[in-house]
C-alpha cells in the first residue's frame, strides 16, 4: 500500500472512532469504579475526572484516535488542550502529520518511528522504545543527508509528557492512581532536528541514532567526585548506532511564510534591526542584529507576537528557544510557538522587558583559589558546596534575575592566561529563588590551564522598558 493510501486508510478508519469515544471512556470508568465498590462517595468524581483522564491517556497514546476526536468540534478543543507537545496539538488539529510505523531492531533494542511533524525548518520525530532486557537507554540522534554528508541541525530530545500547573496536580494525581492510570508506562519520545537555514531538511536523508546505556552511569555521576579528573566515568556507555532512513513527504517542504521587517529600534540605548519574521508549523523565528558600535550587548529579548484579533504567541518554554546572540555573532534568533495556523492578515512584534551587559563591564577574573574579581553588582559569590568533596573544585554564584522568566548561566565560557578559550564542562542544576528573584550556577574549576581566568559575564537582570517597542509587518 502507498503511503498516501495508508493514510487515508487511517482517516477513514478515524472518522469512525469518536462514535466509541463514550463507550471506551465508560468501560475505563467501569472498571474504576468495580475496585473501589465500597467508596461510593467517589461516583460523582469518577464521572467527570475519570473521563478526563482516560482522554488524555488516549489522545496521547493513538494518533488514529486524536486525530479522529479532532474532528468532532468540540472534542477538538479538548485534543489540543492535553496533547503532550504544542506543536501536536497544532498538526492534529490540522491533520498535519506524516505517518511512518517503521520499526528497527538491534541487540534486543527495538525502535518505531511513529510519525513525523516536518517543515523546512525542523523535523520532529515521534518514536517508541522497548528492550528485551529492560535496561535505561537513551537515544542520540545525528543528522545526515542522503550521501552521508553530515547536516547543520541542533538537536533536543526527550520523553513527552504531560505539563499541569500546581493547582492540577493533586486532584490529578489522585485520579491517576484511583484509576490504575500511575502504573501506565510512558513510551513516546522525540527528536527535535532543527536546521540553520532553509535546504537542510531534504525529503531523503539519514539518522545515525547512538544507543546509550544510562544504567551504571548515574552510579558513575553520583561517585565523580572522588575523581575530579576522570572525564570518561561521566559519560553513558555507547552499544551501537542504529542507521535509520528518513523521508519526509516533499509538501511537508514547501510550507513557510517569510515576513520582511528590515526596521530599526532602539532597546536600552542599543540599536538593533528586526531583519524578519520567518512562520513555520513548528515555531516562529524573529531574526536580528545588532550595531557593532553599541556600548552593550543584548542578552535578553523575549519578543512575542499578536494578531489583529489580539491573539498572542509567545516565546518557547521548554526546549531550544533561539540561536545565536550579539555577542561573538552580532545577532541572532529568537523563537516562539508557531503562528503558522493564524489566519490573520497582519502581525505585530512586540518587547515589553530586555537585558544589556555593558561592553566595559563584561569580563570578571577567576582566580586559582576559586575567588572572582570584579563581579557585576548583581551577581553575589557563595561559599562551595558543603557537601561531599564538590567545594575542592566547584565555584558558585546567586544572580538577579530581574524580569527574566527563567534560569540560564551568568558565564559564556573563559579565556585562560595564555590565551586559550573554552567552555565549561557542566553547570549543575540551578537553584531557583522565588522570594528572593534570584538563581544559582555551581561551576567546575578548569583544569590544565593557567589562572587567572577572564570569564565572559552572558547574564544581566532582565528589566521592563520604559517604552515598549511594536513593530508591525
Amino acid at each position: 500500500m502507498k503511503r498516501n493510501e495508508a493514510w487515508e486508510d487511517l482517516l477513514t478508519q478515524a472518522e469512525q472512532i469518536p462514535e466509541e469515544l463514550e463507550t471506551r471512556l465508560n468501560q475505563t470508568i467501569a472498571r474504576a469504579e468495580r475496585r473501589e465498590k465500597r467508596r461510593r462517595w467517589l461516583k460523582p468524581l469518577i464521572g467527570v475526572t475519570g473521563t478526563a483522564a482516560a482522554f488524555v491517556l488516549l489522545v496521547n497514546s493513538s494518533v488514529t484516535f486524536a486525530l479522529a476526536a479532532s474532528r468532532v468540534p468540540i472534542v477538538r478543543e479538548l485534543v489540543e488542550a492535553v496533547a503532550f507537545d504544542p506543536s501536536l496539538k497544532a498538526a492534529v488539529a490540522h491533520d498535519y502529520v506524516q505517518l511512518v510505523g517503521d520499526t528497527y531492531t538491534q541487540d534486543g533494542v527495538t525502535v518505531t518511528i511513529e510519525y513525523l511533524i516536518a517543515d523546512p525548518m525542523n523535523v520532529s520525530v515521534f518514536y517508541s522504545l522497548s528492550d528485551e532486557q529492560g535496561r535505561e537507554l537513551e537515544l542520540v540522534p545525528d543528522l545526515f543527508d542522503a550521501d552521508g554528508n553530515s547536516l547543520p541541525v541542533s538537536v533536543s530530545f526527550g520523553e513527552e509528557r504531560i505539563e499541569r500547573n500546581e493547582s492540577e496536580k493533586g486532584l490529578f494525581d489522585t485520579i491517576r492512581g484511583y484509576l490504575g492510570l500511575d502504573k501506565v508506562q510512558k513510551t513516546l519520545y522525540t527528536w527535535r532536528l532543527h536546521a540553520s537555514k532553509e535546504g537542510v531538511i531534504q525529503t531523503q536523508m539519514q539518522l545515525k541514532v547512538e544507543v546509550r546505556n544510562l544504567e551504571h552511569w548515574k552510579d558513575a555521576e553520583w561517585n565523580a567526585f572522588d575523581e575530579p579528573d576522570a572525564q570518561e566515568s561521566r559519560a553513558p556507555e555507547a552499544m551501537f548506532t542504529l542507521d535509520i532512513p528518513l523521508t519526509i513527504e516533499p509538501q511537508f517542504l514547501k510550507s513557510g511564510r517569510v515576513f520582511p521587517v528590515n526596521q530599526t529600534v532602539d532597546v536600552l540605548g542599543q540599536k538593533l534591526t528586526i531583519d524578519e519574521i520567518a512562520i513555520y508549523p513548528s515555531n516562529t523565528r524573529i531574526i536580528w542584529h545588532t550595531d557593532p558600535e553599541n556600548d552593550a550587548w543584548l542578552t535578553y529579548l523575549p519578543f512575542y507576537l499578536t494578531d489583529e484579533h489580539g491573539n498572542r504567541v509567545d516565546g518557547i518554554q521548554n526546549g531550544i528557544s533561539g540561536t545565536g546572540k550579539d555577542r561573538g555573532y552580532g545577532g541572532g534568533t529568537v523563537w516562539l510557538d508557531s503562528a503558522w495556523y493564524d489566519t490573520a492578515e497582519h502581525l505585530t512584534l512586540h518587547l515589553d522587558d530586555a537585558a544589556i551587559v555593558p561592553k566595559d563591564q563584561d569580563t570578571v577574573l577567576l582566580q586559582a583559589d576559586g575567588q572572582l574579581v570584579g563581579l557585576p553588582d548583581y551577581i553575589e559569590q557563595l561559599e562551595p558546596d558543603p557537601y561531599g568533596d564538590e567545594a575542592a573544585f566547584t565555584f558558585r554564584i546567586r544572580t538577579q534575575k530581574g524580569t527574566y522568566h527563567t534560569n540560564t548561566s551568568s558565564f559564556n565560557g573563559y579565556v585562560d592566561a595564555d590565551g586559550q578559550t573554552d567552555s565549561f564542562d557542566s553547570i549543575s542544576t540551578y537553584v531557583m529563588s522565588e522570594a528572593e528573584n534570584t538563581f544559582t550556577n555551581s561551576y567546575p574549576m578548569p583544569q590544565g590551564v593557567r589562572y587567572p581566568l577572564t570569564l565572559f559575564v552572558d547574564f544581566a537582570p532582565g528589566q521592563k522598558l520604559e517604552h515598549p517597542i511594536e513593530v508591525h509587518t
